[in-house]
This record gives C-alpha cells, structure tokens and sequence, in this order.
C-alpha cells in the first residue's frame, strides 16, 4: 500500500514539474522525486524524468535542461526489473536544448551540449557538442570562460565557431 501512495506522490510532483513556469521550483520539485540533482540546476516546464526511476537519474551542478526534454532510465514500462532499470548521469555545466532525449545507461559527460530534438544513446564525452538522432559528437568545445566576478547572471554559456 505504502508503495503505491509513494508512487502517486512522485507522479504527482513530475506533473507538477512540468507545468511550473519556475526552473528552480522544477529541480526542487525533482529532487523530491528522488531525482539526484546538484547545485543551481535549471529544469524548464514540460521536462518528462523517468517517473517510475527518479532514483536513477543524476544531474550535475549547473545543469540546464531546456522544455520537452525526456530523460528514461528503464526500458521496460511492464515489469520493472532490475535488467530494465540503468542509470543514467549527467555531467556539470552541461545543457540539454529543447526535446533531446536521453535513454536508459548514457553518461552525459561535464562541460558537454546536447542539440535540439538530439536522441542520445550512447555515451557523450567531456567538453562535446552532440547533435543529431542518434546524437553523434560533432566538435570539441575547448575554452572555458570564467563570469566576471561583477557579472549579474549565475552562469555563462559561450560557443564559438574555431574556423
């Protein structure tokens, strides 16, 4: 019984996620869920996070994930076994844009971005860009920039085009 009350309240909070217009209230919201989430993390509305595995899903410090994102850690929406169930993380700094997808067992490396409506199905590399389905590494983003110590925003995502 107490499994199945536990099981509406987490459906509860991600329905409510998805409809709050407020990135913080989203990753609080998540982290309730049981979602693994760290500092400063930016969770847009309409974002779906594997409702039957929270536990599964890490999400670094200074993650921002963009509207109509999906993140799965199972595979198997019947029987929930153990088999079905793989973890996966997400690396700082990182953004997801708008409707990637990520599926059951991907490591999302630090410092990376996923490109719109990319499907990630396999590991991504530290300091990568991945865009396409299924998401493919497509340059290596080598600087880092610090935020001036004055800057008024939390963080700073800079691209820029080497050639």
């Amino acid at each position: 019984m107490w499994q199945h009350r536990h099981t509406m309240f987490t459906y509860f909070l991600l329905r409510l996620a998805m409809i709050s217009p407020f990135g913080g209230v989203n990753a609080h919201l998540h982290r309730l869920r049981g979602v693994h989430i760290g500092k400063k993390v930016r969770i847009a509305h309409d974002v779906f996070i594997d409702p039957a595995e929270p536990k599964s899903i890490t999400l670094g410090d200074y993650v921002t994930v963009s509207p109509r994102v999906k993140i799965l850690a199972h595979t198997d929406s019947v029987s929930h076994n153990e088999e079905s169930v793989r973890s996966v993380r997400i690396g700082e700094n990182t953004w997801i844009c708008t409707g990637a997808l990520i599926l059951p067992g991907v490591t999302v490396g630090k410092n990376c971005v996923v490109g719109a409506g990319a499907v990630v199905t396999e590991d991504i590399p530290d300091f990568t860009l991945a865009l396409g389905v299924p998401a493919k590494p497509v340059r290596v983003l080598e600087k880092i920039y610090e935020i001036p110590k004055n800057a008024t925003l939390d963080r700073v995502l800079v691209l820029e085009d080497g050639t």
